[in-house]
């Protein structure tokens, strides 16, 4: 298939969503050369709708957080506290309103998505 047969929305959807390029152009009846040229140039035209991938390979420099979720019943805010052996989660209250009326949403591992953010860490 031909570069300027290849829909361009549908690779800055597949290429926003992440997906190898091998995939896009599997997908997209392309070859990966041609999908890689032709999101070089769109991202010339168009830098914002064309991000830079980041790839990380290794080790996160930063460990995980691992976090405690909150939705407060009175002002409907979601916040995170950290899970540590030193915080009693009993005692939780809204950091906006200060109700003490919080459920608990979940817990889990904290993701960064920013690199700055991780680089300011």
């Amino acid at each position: 298939m031909n570069p300027e047969k290849v829909d361009r929305k549908q690779l800055n959807k597949l290429f926003l969503a992440g997906k190898p390029l091998k995939e896009i152009a599997l997908e997209l009846g392309s070859t990966p050369g041609s999908i890689r040229t032709m999101i070089y140039h769109e991202r010339l035209r168009n830098p914002i709708d064309w991000p830079q991938r980041v790839s990380y390979s290794g080790k996160p420099e930063i460990p995980p957080l691992m976090m405690h979720s909150y939705e407060c019943a009175e002002c409907a805010v979601m916040f995170n506290v950290e899970d540590d052996d030193e915080v009693d989660h009993s005692v939780t209250v809204c950091p906006i309103c200060q109700s003490e009326d919080v459920e608990d949403r979940g817990y889990g591992k904290f993701i960064f998505t920013s690199v700055a953010m991780m680089r300011d860490a």
